[in-house]
């Protein structure tokens, strides 16, 4: 960096970044380790840091289709997949990095899928043409985090809290999780997620309120949605909504 920036200041913060301590914190007691290699693990600036570092990789690779968010990288190709796989590692060899052998593999995406970010990537054959695609769903990771939350959220522990806390908690959490996945080929996913968060609903109210049985009766979906405002998952994907606005 110091051969494109000139600002002392700039450079003298991104060097403490670069020996910022990592802490550590066990029994209410914080311990500080010396960091005298690597970005800060979790920092909000390793992204970054990583992006800028990583820089002469993309520029090594660019005849091929590179897709990389900080230090998690997928690379796309039809030919030359071990050449392509050795110069890689020579590239990251020569920034004194190491590919991480546990995560990574070489696959062939016409036969399995491989997941990157939370998705789920796999070539996919239409039941309706006949033509190949990328299919990109949630991964089953992604989808089953995303349960355990809604899960604790709506768990016998929180039934002494008004019920306005509990949709009020579900409602970020789920919203942020939608607003990141909604891509691509997700209805099923949603729609899966959505059953789900409305039957953990009712089972709250009914153990809230003592009631037998899952309450499909007392607590239908008009009720979870018009009279609680819990936030509605979208059942489509966004590409049905352009294929609609162009049939307009």
């Amino acid at each position: 960096m110091a051969k494109r920036i000139v600002d002392k200041n700039i450079l003298r913060l991104i060097k403490m970044w670069l020996k910022a301590p990592a802490v550590e914190e066990e029994n209410g007691k914080r311990t500080y380790r010396g960091n005298d290699r690597g970005t800060p693990q979790g920092g909000v600036i390793s992204p970054l840091l990583a992006n800028i570092y990583l820089n002469a990789l993309d520029v090594a690779l660019k005849m091929t289709r590179l897709v990389r968010y900080a230090d998690d990288l997928v690379v796309l190709c039809r030919y030359n997949v071990h050449k392509t796989y050795g110069r890689m590692a020579d590239v990251l060899k020569s920034l004194g990095l190491a590919l991480n052998t546990e995560k990574t593999r070489i696959v062939d995406a016409t036969c399995e899928g491989f997941s990157f970010l939370g998705f789920t990537v796999r070539i996919a054959k239409s039941p309706r043409t006949g033509k190949t695609f990328p299919l990109i769903v949630p991964s089953k990771k992604a989808i089953g985090r995303i349960k355990k939350e809604v899960k604790e959220a709506t768990c016998r522990r929180n039934l002494a809290l008004p019920k306005e806390a509990i949709i009020a908690r579900l409602n970020m959490t789920l919203q942020g999780w939608v607003n990141y996945f909604y891509y691509m080929h997700c209805t099923k996913a949603f729609a899966h997620l959505k059953n789900y968060t409305e039957e953990r609903v009712r089972i709250y109210l009914s153990r809230k309120h003592r009631l037998r049985g899952r309450g499909y009766t007392k607590y239908p979906n008009a009720y979870l949605y018009e009279n609680l405002g819990l936030y509605r998952i979208p059942t489509t994907a966004p590409w049905t909504h352009a294929k609609a606005a162009g049939r307009r």
